[in-house]
């Protein structure tokens, strides 16, 4: 087991990598791993100044939605992941031309500079909103892609402008569909950094409704999994956990770690609409499984440690 892996660590030192959307929650884990395995990595910023990534990065200036500032950015690259969208699935509804812009028109953008440098594969970070209400549990990757919201559909979207490349320009690609990945640095528009910062502050966390499941993977499972599908997959793949996990079980758990004597309660203003709100969730990760890849934080030990704040 150590020599494989130290072999995968091997297969991507000196490769040329671009990541968009780097500043992201999953973004500054996949480049500290891409580091760690030597890769040279440019990092696409709409803000050429940033210094975040500055001593394991070459930063360059461009934005998705204008193909005129991503010439050349792809020269010399060999693989990109790209991860740059509008996640937030309220902001979405709010937003929903910025949004399809940003996460379709965008994607088509890169592709075409993809298409245009010959690079060597384009990894596509999608998501397990695309499949909607789900017909079947666990959802595998040939379950119907059936959006529900603006975010999922400009997601469905450009999973089909990925596949098209693929099939009309020979563009190596593969879509992943992550499930509901946490951990340290996640913004608190999402559900489980929303419960631990109000377990953290309030003497009552207050959340919508507590019945709907969840597969939740913690992020370090999630990188390693981005990579192995990186290194090996073509196609789609899930990434999750494949354990089904109801709201009500998340945040009983996170009270139990911070505080047991907190209280919870379900308040109606805080509940999605039943017309986009998905009631279960659970992936089917055997295809993901078969290249090698399982996951190893188990949901307990990845909260603790987003609750700690671990650095990343």
């Amino acid at each position: 087991m150590k020599m494989y892996y130290m072999k995968k660590k091997e297969n991507w030192q000196n490769r040329k990598v671009l990541v968009t959307g780097a500043t992201g929650f999953v973004g500054p884990y996949l480049i500290r791993e891409l580091s760690d395995r030597k890769a040279r990595i440019k990092v696409l910023s709409m803000n050429k100044t940033s210094s975040l990534f500055e001593d394991k990065t070459t930063v360059v200036s461009g934005n998705i939605t204008d193909q005129s500032s991503l010439k050349n950015i792809m020269k010399g690259v060999d693989i990109v992941f790209h991860l740059a969208a509008v996640s937030n699935v309220n902001y979405a509804i709010s937003h929903p031309r910025e949004t399809f812009e940003t996460n379709a028109t965008g994607t088509l953008n890169l592709l075409e500079e993809a298409r245009k440098n010959e690079v060597e594969k384009f990894v596509y970070i999608s998501s397990s909103h695309v499949y909607g209400i789900p017909q079947y549990l666990p959802m595998d990757e040939k379950h119907p892609v059936n959006p529900h919201e603006p975010y999922a559909a400009s997601k469905a979207a450009a999973e089909m402008l990925v596949t098209i490349y693929a099939l009309n320009y020979g563009l190596k690609t593969t879509i992943i569909r992550p499930f509901n990945m946490f951990g340290p640095g996640q913004s608190e528009d999402f559900i489980i950094p929303s419960i631990i910062g109000q377990a953290l502050t309030k003497e009552v966390v207050e959340l919508g409704n507590l019945t709907p499941t969840r597969d939740l993977l913690y992020i370090t499972d999630a990188i390693e999994g981005i990579l192995t599908i990186a290194e090996q997959g073509e196609g789609v793949y899930n990434i999750g956990s494949g354990i089904e996990t109801s709201i009500k079980d998340v945040v009983e758990t996170i009270i139990k770690i911070i505080d047991p004597s907190k209280k919870y309660v379900s308040i109606e203003t805080r509940r999605r609409s039943n017309a986009i709100d998905i009631p279960r969730m659970c992936a089917d990760i055997s295809r993901l499984r078969s290249l090698g890849w399982s996951p190893v934080v188990c949901l307990e030990e990845g909260l603790m440690r987003t609750i700690a704040n671990e650095n990343i």
